[in-house]
């Protein structure tokens, strides 16, 4: 810790006290005094101490997490490459190199640049951390020594993107970590940038090599000992981030087909990467290569493919099939010569894709495998308890199968953990991560006093015939006065992958809705209503949906329609033309887990009755891809149980979700149209209903009143409440 104020270093160092340091562990503090530079002070003070684990602090910081030291040490345990960590920063530095100007940032703190003390939330990691470009250094805490820039950065500003850059091109990766809540409390004041603030800038972006020339090109980046041949075909390179010796071989062609520029570089090749000759990348969303990265000759990686669908008009000229997919490719892989890539594809840390292989649109590679073929398939995966690489039992051959097995099998994981009535909720959720299977699916149902429409749907659910290793049954209890429990231990007795729950009272539905998503394993997980159950054969009809839309983020069955036909598109106003108002339908709802996770306001349409929509809408705003697949694959108990006002959750909180993601994704005129469309399809039939079957607990007295608050500005309102009245005088309703 460097400091210049005694007072704040003292109540933080207090706080520190608090902190529970493991068993076995020896903690020194280093208070720096008189430090010309952060980097000077942080430098001599890591010079002076034989830690493992270094934290820097800020000396207006308070750490909150009281578990924090065991923390870390398990991340680093668990994660080697993982050479320092953080709790906010820039996904990608932007070019003017200030890392809260990023489009994308991870993260969360408590801190006061408002003048104010108030929760400062980004986008949460997926996983244990999100690799960053660029800490704040508020706090970092680093499992290595590299010497600080105190030879660059003489005050103190731009030592902690210099320091994150040091590690990464050191081949480490720099992460923010994830915080259930947030683990640091920052008392900084108003930001200040008049000491000195725009020389380190220049400093910074001269040193690391944003905005670089070579030759007749301008780079978005362009790091220290690049090697570029000649014959190199570039174009768009301000849309290019290359990192230190990054080395590209003869005749590579690296291009931006439609020289779009964005906020961030839409190729990024890490430190140390080296791409064979006539390799080809294109991109026009986002190709990320990790550092290290070895990629043979002739290997072609794009983001995209070329658009075919109309007949009418040569391929060549209908542009491409998507906007928004990405390529991923870890640090450490080595990609086999002549190999294709395209669409959207992630592909793990140390990796190895085989000669020749296809990697197709919606593939997703775990770290440490080997993948071979066209589609490439996982042969291979390093199991890190058995120190040893094995063969996947899945694709092993028929004559393998038979024959006694020349290398190990990996194990089958153990399957779904049995709710224990001795653990707590959060201590169950907790096991439940800590013996994670690796499933596809995750069936989440929250329940409340529905014992036997539970039943029916858990019967539906059991009656398929499909593998128990492919999913999980998740039962979030709103603490049902019935004999829910009972009913789901009867099923847990016979079904290894059902997992219950039960909160210690009522939380609404909403509340349980995230709940009962937040316990999910799976790489997709499914909301799923207790009184909506499947038909035989529907469960595998949507793992095949799945697997062939692994790039989307968000599938939505209309069960209304039963075509067959699968709509694939992308963004809010596309999403909202195609599935309308339905989208409350809570069991038409699968989201992949990696964005449902990111999102960072869940609760923020708490006990709006349609908090489903607004985490639809967010996963789109994260990732826009999604389907819609038009088959009736769920039948209901068709029993209206109510006791919500029926205006006040699709008209009021519908039209606000929508508001809310207004110039979000979600334009003006999708808006309007969206509003007008639902009044006379769906609005006015279920007011007719109501009346018709006196469906009092939707509360429909308050209809009139509510439609026309939301609708008397628009042009169509006299035609519409024209409706309204000749609907109440066909029931005699006043």
């Amino acid at each position: 810790m460097c400091v210049n104020d005694d007072e704040l270093a003292e109540r933080s160092q207090q706080n520190l006290k608090q902190l529970i340091k493991p068993d076995g562990f020896t903690v020194d503090l280093q208070i720096l005094k008189n430090a010309t530079s952060m980097a000077a002070g942080y430098d001599e003070a890591m010079l002076h101490s034989d830690a493992k684990y270094k934290v820097y602090l800020h000396q207006d910081v308070h750490i909150l997490n009281p578990k924090f030291i065991a923390d870390i040490v398990r991340l680093f345990s668990a994660h080697p490459s993982l050479g320092m960590l953080g709790v906010a920063g820039a996904k990608v530095l932007p070019s003017s190199g200030t890392w809260w100007d990023a489009a994308r940032k991870y993260g969360r703190v408590i801190e006061s640049h408002t003048g104010q003390l108030q929760p400062l939330e980004f986008t949460q990691p997926a996983g244990d951390y999100e690799s960053v470009e660029a800490l704040d250094g508020l706090l970092m805490v680093t499992q290595y020594d590299l010497p600080w820039r105190k030879d660059l950065f003489s005050g103190w500003h731009f030592y902690d993107a210099s320091h994150s850059q040091e590690f990464i091109s050191s081949g480490y990766e720099v992460g923010v970590v994830r915080q259930h809540l947030p683990w640091c409390l920052h008392d900084c004041g108003p930001v200040v940038t008049s000491n000195g603030y725009e020389e380190a800038r220049r400093i910074y972006l001269d040193q690391y090599g944003y905005g670089a020339i070579h030759g007749l090109h301008r780079f978005y980046r362009l790091g220290s000992g690049c090697n570029i041949h000649s014959s190199c075909d570039l174009f768009g390179t301000e849309g290019v981030s290359l990192g230190n010796d990054v080395k590209l071989q003869a005749d590579c062609w690296i291009m931006l087909p439609y020289n779009n520029l964005g906020v961030e570089p839409r190729i990024q090749i890490g430190a140390g990467s080296d791409i064979g000759r006539r390799c080809s990348l294109s991109a026009v969303n986002r190709i990320v290569i990790g550092s290290q990265v070895a990629i043979s000759p002739g290997v072609h990686i794009s983001d995209h493919n070329l658009a075919y669908q109309d007949t009418h008009s040569p391929i060549r000229k209908q542009g491409v099939d998507s906007w928004s997919h990405a390529v991923t490719i870890g640090s450490g892989s080595w990609i086999g010569a002549n190999s294709v890539i395209a669409g959207q594809v992630s592909i793990g840390k140390g990796c190895v894709i085989g000669a020749g292989s296809v990697v197709i649109s919606g593939t997703v590679i775990p770290d440490y495998c080997v993948a071979v073929g066209a589609p490439a398939r996982v042969i291979k995966q390093y199991d890190s308890n058995a120190r040893k690489w094995l063969k996947i039992g899945n694709v092993l051959s028929r004559e393998q199968e038979e024959s006694p097995a020349t290398e190990e099998v990996l194990p089958v994981p153990e399957e779904g953990i049995p709710a224990d009535e001795s653990l707590t909720v959060a201590e169950a959720a907790l096991n439940a991560e800590d013996h994670s299977p690796p499933l596809l699916l995750s069936i989440c149902i929250p329940t409340f006093n529905r014992e036997a429409e539970l039943d029916h749907c858990l019967n539906s659910i059991y009656s398929q015939n499909t593998r128990l290793e492919d999913f999980e049954v998740i039962i979030s209890d709103n603490a049902s006065p019935d004999h829910t429990g009972e009913l789901v231990r009867k099923y847990q007795s016979r079904y290894s992958n059902i997992r219950y729950f039960r909160n210690e009272h009522n939380e609404g539905g909403d509340s349980n809705f995230l709940k009962c998503a937040g316990y999910a394993r799976g790489e997709f997980i499914k909301l799923h209503g207790d009184d909506d159950y499947w038909l035989p054969g529907s469960l595998d009809e949507v793992f095949r949906l799945i697997e062939y839309n692994k790039d989307c983020s968000l599938l939505f069955l209309d069960i209304l329609g039963n075509s067959g036909q699968v709509d694939r598109a992308a963004g809010i106003s596309n999403y909202v033309q195609h599935v309308s108002i339905y989208s409350t339908f809570i069991s038409g709802i699968i989201m992949r887990r990696k964005e449902y996770e990111q999102i960072p306001t869940k609760e923020l349409f708490i006990n709006s009755n349609l908090i489903q929509v607004y985490l639809e809408f967010s996963i789109l705003e994260i990732t826009p891809d999604y389907c819609v697949y038009r088959r009736k694959l769920l039948t209901s108990s068709d029993k209206i149980t109510g006791g919500y006002s029926f205006a006040q959750t699709f008209i009021t909180s519908y039209l606000n979700v929508l508001n809310y993601f207004r110039d979000r994704g979600l334009s003006e005129a999708a808006l309007a149209a969206e509003k007008k469309h639902i009044a006379y399809t769906f609005l006015l039939w279920w007011y007719n209903y109501m009346l018709e079957r006196n469906l009092q607990q939707l509360q429909p007295g308050d209809f009139e009143e509510v439609l026309t608050a939301a609708y008397r500005n628009e042009l169509y309102f006299d035609d519409l409440h024209g409706h309204i009245k000749a609907i109440q005088a066909r029931h005699h309703y006043i």
